[in-house]
């Protein structure tokens, strides 16, 4: 049981980083970013030289494909262990029927990849998608999501079911935005083609639990 939260922690989105003030904030990391394009113009009058980018060979564009696949498989695969944390929540009949709806989906996108993955030899799924420090540290962030899922002593009511649908939308999000991007460097046709569909299916199944999240969890003004 704690190996399969811990799994499925680790496959659970990081929530979306708000700003706030100081170094970290929006406008202390544009003002870095400025700061460094600054340091980096060239000197003198003389009309600046861009740079040639480096080559990307097929190798090394395959490499970076293959942390996109196994990120969305680490997630794809993962999100499924949550079962075992919310088959004992109490949840409306709407919930419950999305959040089986997305468990299901999830299953069926992992298998699909490990499908699409052993007709590609070159695709892996096992590529290490992020540094250990990050990885460690949006699992964290995971353990402490799961904590507010679990039974008897986390969440309930409209607070769980706000808070379970915003999890699901933003890894919706998140890989829908990853495969419109792997959909752009992705030379081979048949794996483009399975990339547009899954894409497709992301939407439309963030775009459903947009819905139910505005009809129960959120007022809407009168006026619009």
């Amino acid at each position: 049981m704690t190996t399969q939260t811990t799994d499925a922690a680790a496959a659970l989105p990081a929530p979306p980083i708000t700003r706030a003030s100081g170094v970290g904030s929006a406008g202390g990391v544009a003002a870095g970013m400025l700061l460094a394009a600054l340091v980096l113009l060239p000197s003198g009058c003389g009309s600046p030289v861009a740079a040639k980018p480096a080559p990307v060979t097929s190798d090394a564009l395959r490499a970076e494909l293959n942390v996109g696949y196994s990120l969305l498989y680490q997630q794809a695969d993962g999100i499924p262990k949550l079962k075992w944390i919310l088959m004992f929540k109490r949840k409306p009949d709407d919930l419950d029927a999305s959040t089986q709806q997305m468990l299901t989906y999830y299953q069926q996108l992992a298998d699909t990849l490990e499908a699409v993955a052993a007709r590609n030899p070159a695709l892996r799924l096992d590529a290490k998608t992020m540094p250990d420090l990050l990885a460690d540290t949006r699992k964290a962030i995971g353990v402490d999501m799961a904590k507010d899922f679990a039974p008897l002593v986390g969440d309930t009511g409209l607070k769980f079911g706000r808070e379970l649908l915003l999890m699901f939308c933003n890894a919706l999000d998140e890989q829908r935005h990853l495969v419109g991007v792997m959909i752009e460097l992705e030379p081979e046709p048949a794996l483009q083609d399975f990339l547009a569909k899954t894409r497709t299916q992301l939407e439309a199944r963030r775009n459903a639990l947009q819905v139910q999240l505005n009809r129960h969890y959120f007022r809407q003004d009168a006026g619009g």
